[in-house]
């Protein structure tokens, strides 16, 4: 079976890492990103760097976008150089990005009228994992299109989970972002409290650990929360995008997350305090000045 193209749209915090390691397998890949300087490192490793999204899809088997929000996607994908006017039949287009159910439902439909097929494929991973291949990969779509992408999806993570029928990838990705964004909060708040009692944090980290919900995310994230490093792995901008989202899927379901839009009004407030590039950690540096300003 002949080694199918891939052509990837999309070079930022994720993609760079991810395209690189479907060249590192040994695919072909034509790279193309709005900013075109960040096609170089790519073509440097072997990647041929492409015109505009259309362009690329037509010479792809496969065509993968990953970028921020549902209108970046939409633009990537449907625009008047979209990728999906590049589609041909049988090519499957994969969006690895965090959108709403409804995002992913509207790229099948077009990309379906085309004779090709559609996966909603986003990750569940920062740039560390992106960098190693180990993400998580939460998959909507046909399961004989997803057995057909498996090698390409393989080489960019070690889990892959098929969560049913189109949207459901994105909606199962949405509810993973929702148990993140919760501990964010939730340890925030530990944390201040236990400093607020005058006990070393670090007692607070040795407590978590030892408890029967211990995550490795307490030894990464949660360090670096102690000593108030917010170096950005995965933007506050996109995790209260993704809070919104969690949200809307939420009404559209007859639902309501009452905590969810607690914490949805926190990263709008962090947001909107300058802290948009920060890590979504710096959320903790948003409670913790709140409460400040509120005793002057």
């Amino acid at each position: 079976m002949p080694v199918p193209r891939v052509g990837f749209l999309g070079l930022g915090t994720m993609g760079r890492p991810m395209a690189s390691n479907l060249l590192k397998a040994g695919f072909p890949v034509t790279v193309w990103n709005r900013t075109s300087s960040r096609m170089k490192p790519l073509q440097d490793l072997g990647a041929t760097g492409g015109c505009d999204p259309a362009q690329v899809a037509s010479t792809s088997d496969v065509v993968i976008t990953m970028v921020s929000t549902p209108k970046d996607v939409e633009e990537l994908a449907l625009g008047p150089d979209g990728a999906v006017h590049g589609l041909r039949r049988g090519s499957v287009l994969i969006d690895m990005s965090t959108v709403s159910p409804e995002t992913s439902l509207k790229l099948a439909a077009e990309a379906n009228k085309k004779s090709a097929d559609f996966l909603d494929a986003p990750v569940v991973g920062s740039k560390g994992p992106a960098t190693e291949g180990t993400l998580a990969i939460l998959v909507g779509g046909s399961a004989a299109v997803l057995d057909r992408c498996r090698p390409v999806l393989a080489a960019m993570g070690k889990t892959i989970i098929h969560a049913g029928d189109h949207g459901k990838g994105s909606a199962l990705k949405l509810a993973t972002n929702l148990m993140l964004a919760h501990l964010a909060a939730g340890f925030s708040e530990g944390l201040l409290l236990v400093q607020r009692a005058g006990i070393d944090p670090q007692r607070y980290l040795d407590v978590l650990q030892a408890s029967p919900f211990h995550t490795p995310w307490y030894a990464s994230k949660g360090v670096g929360m102690i000593k108030r490093d917010f170096s950005t792995h995965f933007a506050l901008k996109h995790m209260a995008k993704d809070v919104r989202l969690m949200n809307q899927l939420a009404a559209s379901n007859n639902l309501s997350l009452p905590i969810t839009q607690a914490i949805e009004a926190l990263f709008a407030q962090s947001e909107a305090a300058g802290r948009a590039e920060q890590d979504y950690s710096a959320i903790l540096d948003q409670i913790d000045h709140a409460d400040h300003a509120s005793k002057r």
